[in-house]
């Protein structure tokens, strides 16, 4: 039999150990541990915009919903004849006339004062305010007039009623301003607001307050009817 020169022998020598120490796991778990702290921020935000979007494309598609209804009739948007009107007047319009089909857009998920839609309650015939979560903006049974001015906002992800509604009353150059609570589908963050003239957007809150501004100064420079917005209800949701 042949010995093993001293080459061979010395590479065949046992290197082997017994596992990490706990240091090295410590530090292991610590780079771990730094390395999903910074990115659950990106990914936190991001589902916040991805939410804030889907809430905006809600609101437009509601809207246009909302435009469609108000080309066959004379162009007033949906109202309740008499006034009174809730959010589930405008939705159960909507859908009766067949302009949303499916009544699960009226629900925005986060929103805590609503209840999400069952199929119990997916028809004209039995929706209620309790399953949306959206505002909408009639005129006491009369109907908003699509020739309203531009950026009177029709509908708006609900605020809550302990928010109180927004006042369109506002003069020339005045903002038309309120500031959303916890409870809404958007917290405190902002809101998704659709506007007579088919713009969709999401307003985000800003200063110390958390104030959306639904109509900027700005914009509202030359409403029609007076140079006012004129005095309009609220068709509550949740």
């Amino acid at each position: 039999m042949l010995n093993c020169n001293r080459l061979l022998c010395r590479t065949a020598r046992s290197t082997s150990r017994g596992g990490f120490t706990l240091v090295e796991l410590l530090v292991v778990i610590g780079i771990i541990a730094i390395l999903a702290g910074v990115a659950l921020g990106p990914i936190t935000n991001g589902i916040k915009k991805a939410k804030q979007s889907a809430g905006m494309q809600a609101a437009h598609s509601i809207g246009l919903a909302m435009y469609s209804a108000a080309n066959d009739n004379n162009q007033t948007y949906p109202d309740k004849s008499g006034g009174g009107a809730t959010a589930a007047d405008v939705a159960a319009t909507l859908l009766s006339g067949g302009y949303i089909t499916d009544a699960t857009i009226f629900y925005l998920s986060g929103d805590s004062a609503a209840t999400k839609m069952d199929s119990t309650h997916n028809t004209a015939a039995t929706i209620t305010k309790a399953y949306i979560s959206w505002d909408f903006l009639v005129n006491g049974g009369n109907g908003v007039s699509s020739t309203s001015f531009p950026w009177l906002p029709i509908l708006w992800s609900t605020i809550n009623g302990s928010a109180g509604a927004p006042t369109f009353t506002a003069a020339t150059g005045t903002a038309i301003t309120v500031i959303p609570v916890a409870a809404n589908p958007f917290q405190t963050a902002g809101m998704a607001i659709f506007y007579i003239n088919n713009a969709a957007a999401f307003v985000p809150a800003t200063g110390t307050t958390g104030t959306v501004n639904m109509v900027s100064g700005t914009a509202n420079l030359n409403p029609s009817s007076g140079g006012v917005p004129g005095t309009y209800a609220i068709a509550s949701g949740t």
